[in-house]
This record gives structure tokens, sequence and C-alpha cells, in this order.
């Protein structure tokens, strides 16, 4: 058993030292759009907008189906945001286009085939807290989201391993761990709830 013991704690640090370090960039990442997003009054954040007219052609408004009409707008405003909004009214097509840290809102007139054109950005700091959040952001970046929490996971379970291993610091370091458990779970009872 002890033989056991000595592998799964040099495992556990091997683990420990070489998953932190792959997922170090993103954490680092994470933990500064954690702090932008809790101070967005900050000098760092921008917001502008723009709003603009334009003429769609006639077949595009007559005949719409969202892949035509998301597909022209696209080239007319040179935009590859994917649409999150597609709604047709008798009078109106509306179509909003939503990446991280940007908005783009449509709203074609059918009778005169023009739309009008909302474009919003937050800067490159709010399309990294959209990319923190995973907000408008894919498929993809949900997935680097999901491996970024199975790093954090994984490097705090072979770091409590690696910890147990070591008798000198072992009584501190679950102190000390016993007390972020506490931290945390008053917290999560000093929050107002809904």
């Amino acid at each position: 058993m002890k033989q056991f013991w000595k592998k799964l704690t040099q495992l556990a640090l091997t683990l420990h030292i070489y998953l932190s370090m792959t997922g170090f960039l993103l954490i680092l990442l994470f933990a500064i759009t954690g702090l932008t997003l809790n101070h967005t009054d900050s000098a760092f954040h921008s917001r502008s907008s723009d709003s603009k007219k334009i003429s769609l052609p006639e077949d595009v408004v007559r005949n719409p189906d969202e892949e035509k009409v998301s597909s022209q707008l696209r080239t007319m405003l040179g935009m590859k945001a994917p649409v999150t909004l597609y709604k047709e009214f008798p009078d109106e097509i509306e179509v909003l286009f939503t990446a991280p840290g940007s908005r783009t809102h449509v709203v074609i007139n059918r009778q005169d085939q023009t739309a009008a054109v909302e474009i919003e950005s937050r800067g490159w700091l709010g399309k990294l807290e959209d990319l923190h959040k995973g907000h408008d952001a894919g498929r993809v970046w949900a997935w680097i989201i999901d491996i970024v929490a199975v790093l954090l996971a994984t490097s705090a379970v072979t770091g409590i391993i690696t910890l147990a291993s070591l008798p000198g610091r072992r009584r501190v370091g679950f102190i000390f761990g016993g007390m972020g458990l506490l931290i945390v779970a008053v917290l999560y009872f000093v929050v107002p709830s809904s």
C-alpha cells in the first residue's frame, strides 16, 4: 500500500505541474476578465455605436428566407457574426447578429427595401469578457471553457493529493483549505437570492 501511495503522489505531482502549466494562460485570462467584469465602469471599457441605412436588392426582400437575407447583409456589412434572431413581419424583417463584444441589429423595411442598421461594439475588453462568460462565442469556445474547467479541477485534486503526501505542510495546508471551503459556504448563504 505504501508503494501505491508513493506512485500515486508522484503521478499527482507530475500531473499537477504540467496540467497547471497547460491551462495557465487561459486561467490567467479568466482571472483578469473576472476582475474586469466586476468593474465595468473602469477606463478600460469602451463602447461605440454606429447607425446607417442601406438598400437591399428587391428579390432578397420580396422573397426572403433567413439564409438569403443574412448572407446578403453579411456581404454588405462586411461581417461574419452568426444570426441569433430572425423574424419576418408583414412590414419588416428583423435580423440580429451577435458575436463576443459586438452586436448588429438590422430592421428591413419591406416596402422600400431599405434597412436601418445599428452596430454596437464593446471593444477588445468587451470581447474578452463575453468569451469569459461564453456569451455568443459558439460551440468551439464552449469546449475551451469545459477544458479549462477540467484542467482546474484536475489541478486542484492533484494539488490536494500532493499536499497530503507532504507531512510537514499537510496540517497547515488542510487548515487553509478548510478556511477556503468555509468562506465559500458563508458567501453562498450571504449572497441574496430571488
